[in-house]
């Protein structure tokens, strides 16, 4: 019996007045045909808001864009995608990126957790792939290059500045927010997209979240000195070690000597096994895994330990009348593939699009947005299915036992390079993929090695159907 997707219903924000009293907002808008302040405001700085931003303002658009922190700040979401370049040429930032001194990255190194088993992702060899080298980056520093480069754009950006409360109309919306002296703001607008992340400012009154029932993870990471890496060209790329438990770690070089170390594990086991700190935590899940701890041994951590819940979502609405969401404000997808940024900014780079022809033709209703909220559920849906099959022993199986027959391992890495718009030939490979993966749960095609020793004891996931945007 198919368990029912958790369902997160949202209630009005509570605010604080200048004077400290807790108030829910309630603003009246005393005069709505007044004329806007801007086309379009833009809540959230990250690359999803940065990247709408950017787009509208070389179209002409007028655009503010409001951040709740100071920048730079720290953010997780360090590895990048070989098909994310294609969204900085498209919004003129692409010789930013490069010359920013990012760390190369050219693919991804997977290890078994006691070392026997290992597979390397060329992303050069990936199917649909020009461009095979992307980066890797600290997140303070990245995210700024996008921000300031939205501002260079023309967009009106304000950094610790908090969005309160928006109220729509049939003329546009009116939104208040607090300046980073607290005094309160209002801008007329005719359009709002909430590109805040998980803390939904739209996101929380229209539509719901649903959980993934599947994807239940957490993840306790930190910063680390110390931390080999591999040679030449591959020096860069991200390396990750699996766990008997489904759990997985990742080990990211985002600056010559520093390197982002975390621990994705199931909600389940680290409600039994985690400690008090996330220091702790991740110290025991290194301890315990052979392969994270030869990685580990010279290692000094050189930031505080932080927990995430890496519970993976999708909002039941995309977007509405005056209104759209872009990136994790729409949803999260497990970290395993290291979609987060090129999903964000690849929503980012739509909704501008969508928003601009609306503004055109003077049409900003829910029914010109459908053809986006589509677009974002199916692209979610598409790299979903090789989250939770990374999580599928079966899929282990033959991920590590690579075969060089039919361009079947070809066409999986074009997925793990990013891409969304697999080709009818790259799509029929994915499916005789999938068909193997089937066929190795019930008659094993290749080695099961690495995986035999949890395998027996835990059961695959059951592939179960997040729905949204419909």
């Amino acid at each position: 019996m198919h368990e029912s997707p958790e369902e997160l219903e949202y209630t009005p924000p509570l605010r604080r007045d200048p004077r400290g009293e807790i108030r829910r907002l309630a603003i009246q808008v005393t005069d709505p045909t007044r004329l806007p302040d801007y086309e379009v405001a833009v809540i959230g700085g990250g690359p999803g808001g940065s990247s709408t931003a950017a787009a509208l303002a070389r179209k002409g658009h007028r655009v503010l864009l409001l951040e709740r922190d100071a920048f730079p700040r720290f953010h997780i979401g360090e590895s990048q995608l070989p098909w994310s370049d294609e969204v900085f040429r498209a919004l003129g930032c692409e010789d930013l990126v490069a010359e920013a001194g990012f760390v190369d990255k050219w693919g991804a190194s997977f290890t078994s957790h006691d070392g026997s088993a290992r597979q390397y992702a060329d992303f050069a060899r990936a199917a649909q792939t020009p461009q095979p080298q992307t980066w890797q980056v600290p997140r303070e520093r990245f995210d700024e290059v996008l921000l300031r480069h939205a501002e260079r754009s023309g967009a009106c950006v304000r950094t610790g500045t908090r969005a309160l409360d928006a109220i729509f109309d049939a003329g546009g919306a009116t939104l208040t927010y607090a300046d980073p002296g607290g005094l309160a703001h209002t801008a007329r607008v005719e359009a709002i997209v909430d590109a805040s992340g998980r803390a939904g400012f739209l996101a929380k009154r229209f539509g719901r979240r649903v959980v993934d029932p599947v994807l239940r993870n957490v993840a306790v990471h930190a910063q680390f000195e110390g931390v080999p890496r591999q040679e030449g060209r591959r020096a860069g790329d991200i390396q990750m070690v699996t766990r008997p438990d489904r759990g997985w770690f990742w080990f990211i070089p985002i600056t010559p000597t520093l390197t982002s170390v975390g621990a994705v594990i199931p909600k389940s086991v680290h409600a039994a096994a985690g400690r008090p700190t996330a220091e702790e935590s991740l110290q025991r899940y290194v301890e315990e895994t052979p392969a994270a701890a030869a990685l580990m041994r010279e290692a000094r951590r050189v930031s505080p330990g932080r927990f995430d819940a890496d519970y993976s979502y999708l909002h039941t609405e995309q977007a509405g009348e005056r209104w759209l969401l872009v990136g994790d404000a729409g949803g999260f997808l497990d970290p395993i593939f290291s979609t987060g940024v090129l999903l964000a900014m690849q929503s980012g780079l739509e909704a501008a699009a969508v928003l601009s022809e609306g503004l055109k033709a003077r049409d900003l209703s829910r029914r010109r947005f459908r053809a986006y909220e589509r677009t974002v559920a199916r692209r979610y849906r598409h790299f979903r299915r090789f989250a939770v099959g990374f999580y599928d022993p079966a899929f282990r199986d033959l991920f590590f036992a690579r075969s060089r027959r039919f361009g079947i391992y070809e066409a999986v890495l074009s997925v793990l390079a990013g891409n969304w718009r697999p080709t009818p030939g790259t799509r029929l490979r994915l499916f005789a993929f999938f068909g193997l993966v089937a066929l190795q749960r019930v008659l094993p095609i290749a080695a099961r090695s690495h995986s035999a020793s949890w395998a027996a004891t835990v059961r695959p996931p059951r592939e179960r159907t997040v729905e949204a945007g419909r």
